[in-house]
C-alpha cells in the first residue's frame, strides 16, 4: 500500500509540474487506445499523455504501470512503460497515423509497434477505428507477436460508447499466445483534464489465467 500511495504522489507532482492538462487515454500496456488495444488515433503534435495504472489479481498479484505519450513530428506518437514490470526495462511503443476520411463519422487507420526491446512481447499492428453516430466507436485490427523462435499472429478489436461528456463505457479483446482475452472497463472524466478509469480483464478466465483488474489515473497536455 506504501508504494502505491508513493506512486500516486509521484503522478501527483508531475501534474502540478506540467501545469494545466487536457484529457487523453492510453491502454494499460501504453499506446492511446482502448483497455489493452491501440486505436487508430494517435496524439497531435505535441500534445502528451501520461498514466498511472495499479493491477491487482490472477497470477500477477500486484503490479503498477506508468506511461508516457508525445505526438512527434507529424502522425507520430513516441511512448514509453515501465514500472514493477517490465523486468526487462523500460519499453518502447510508436504509433503512425496513416489516414482518415472526411465524412461525418470518419474512418481512421494506423500501425504501430509496442513493447520494443522486449526479449518475447514486441508487437507490430495495424488497426482501423470508426465514428458512428450516438457516441459509440469501433475498432478492429491485426497483430503480430514476436517470440525468439516463431511470431504469432492474432486479431483484436472493440468498442467504446460515450454515455455523456463525463462517463464511457469499454470493451475490447486481444490475443496472445493463440489465446484470446475478454476485457470490459469504464472511464470518468473528473474534469475535461482529468479522467479515472476502472477495467476488468481476462473475463472469460482464458486458459485458466485468471481474472485481474486494474485501476488508473489519467493527465493529457500540450506543450
Amino acid at each position: 500500500m506504501k508504494r502505491i500511495l508513493n506512486a500516486f504522489l509521484v503522478c501527483g507532482a508531475l501534474f502540478f509540474a506540467f501545469g494545466n492538462i487536457l484529457l487523453a487515454d492510453p491502454t494499460v500496456y501504453g499506446s492511446s487506445g482502448l483497455i489493452t488495444v491501440p486505436t487508430a488515433k494517435s496524439l497531435n503534435y505535441k500534445e502528451m499523455n501520461m498514466s498511472l495504472d495499479y493491477i491487482a489479481g490472477g497470477p500477477k498479484k500486484e503490479e503498477l504501470y506508468y506511461k508516457f505519450n508525445l505526438g512527434v513530428l507529424k502522425n507520430w506518437e513516441m511512448g514509453v512503460v515501465g514500472g514493477t514490470v517490465p523486468s526487462e526495462g523500460v519499453f518502447v511503443n510508436a504509433k503512425y497515423y496513416l489516414m482518415s476520411d472526411n465524412s461525418r463519422f470518419p474512418l481512421f487507420l494506423a500501425m504501430g509497434f509496442e513493447r520494443l526491446a522486449s526479449l518475447n512481447k514486441s508487437e507490430v499492428y495495424l488497426i482501423a477505428s470508426k465514428i458512428f453516430q450516438g457516441g459509440l466507436s469501433g475498432h478492429f485490427g491485426f497483430k503480430a507477436r514476436f517470440h525468439p523462435e516463431e511470431i504469432d499472429p492474432s486479431i483484436m478489436g472493440g468498442v467504446e460508447y460515450f454515455y455523456n461528456n463525463a462517463f464511457s463505457v469499454l470493451a475490447d479483446f486481444t490475443g496472445e499466445t493463440r489465446v484470446y482475452m475478454l476485457n470490459t472497463g469504464v472511464r470518468f472524466y473528473i474534469i475535461p483534464e482529468i479522467s479515472l478509469r476502472l477495467n476488468i480483464i481476462n473475463l472469460g478466465n482464458a486458459e485458466n489465467r485468471g481474472i485481474f483488474y486494474t485501476f488508473g489515473l489519467v493527465f493529457l497536455k500540450f506543450l
